[in-house]
């Protein structure tokens, strides 16, 4: 006689839905979990980096991630980072770019999402975004030079790591930068461009910028930077060529006609440490 088999629709939906179950069942008490106990599963990865993390609330958060309030990142030596809310995720959709992991850190309007390939304890490739970060409200100052500063609007970069070197790719937008004018002969102590606009690539422990626009007391400016030593033990120098435009025109035709009579072209030259750049007017 035939056997007669059972249809294994039911089974193969039964199976389904118990595991269905235990995913939610496993969430629920995964939800449960006390902040201090999911805090911990990071702090190591912060402590070998020699930092400390501390946050006033904790909790899990979907898809599979934690996100964090109140947050104090303390390192020997340095001021608290002190952060609104860090975000750490493991987002399904970053497989397609194979970057599934995703740290993202807010305070005020400041923000940065950065992405990682899946081991991202030591990421090979990634991506990060930075937007409205004002120099001034950075914790530990970044220039020790009076007068210098900046206002990112939006700076997006693409890094991998090659044989050991980091390269990178990408492109910023700043509300203006800041730079002082030390020089005792110049009317002008500082420097400030408005609506900057650059591309930037790192190559061999260097920044390069190979294009940078913005505009001075009216006038377009344009050229080219380069941010060198950033691999080595001293410090970092900077080196930047900016040409201003049609000088008699604008604002900056009172400091031309004042300084340089006779010229026709005026350049700002940027130099010095990536902490303390200064600036000099140079026209003729």
């Amino acid at each position: 006689m035939p056997v007669k088999r059972q249809p294994r629709g039911p089974w193969a939906v039964r199976v389904l839905g118990i595991l269905l179950f235990l995913a939610a069942l496993a969430f629920a008490v995964a939800a449960t979990l006390p902040g201090d106990f999911l805090l911990s599963a990071i702090r190591p990865a912060f402590r070998q980096r020699g930092m400390e993390i501390e946050a006033r609330e904790t909790r899990l958060c979907l898809p599979i991630g934690i996100r964090m309030n109140g947050v104090s990142i303390t390192r020997e030596g340095a001021p608290p980072l002190l952060l609104d809310q860090a975000t750490i995720t493991w987002e399904w959709t970053g497989l397609l770019r194979w970057l599934p992991a995703r740290l993202r850190l807010v305070r005020g309007d400041a923000a940065a999402d950065l992405r990682f390939s899946p081991a991202f304890w030591a990421p090979s490739r990634g991506t990060v975004s930075l937007s409205g970060i004002d120099s001034a409200d950075i914790p530990s100052p970044v220039f020790s030079s009076a007068g210098a500063g900046f206002v990112i609007r939006r700076v997006d970069a693409s890094w991998k790591i090659d044989r050991g070197e980091v390269r990178a790719d990408g492109s910023g937008a700043f509300r203006f930068l800041q730079i002082p004018v030390p020089a005792p002969d110049s009317p002008i102590r500082e420097a400030r461009i408005d609506n900057v606009d650059l591309t930037f690539l790192v190559r061999g422990g260097a920044i390069r910028i190979p294009r940078i626009t913005g505009t001075y007391e009216g006038s377009r400016v344009d050229g080219t930077g380069e941010v060198s030593g950033l691999a080595g033990t001293g410090a970092a120098r900077v080196s930047f060529h900016l040409r201003i435009q049609n000088p008699r025109e604008g604002r900056v035709a009172a400091m031309f006609t004042m300084m340089a009579k006779n010229a026709k072209n005026a350049n700002l030259r940027i130099v010095g440490t990536l902490t303390a750049p200064t600036g000099e007017f140079q026209f003729f």
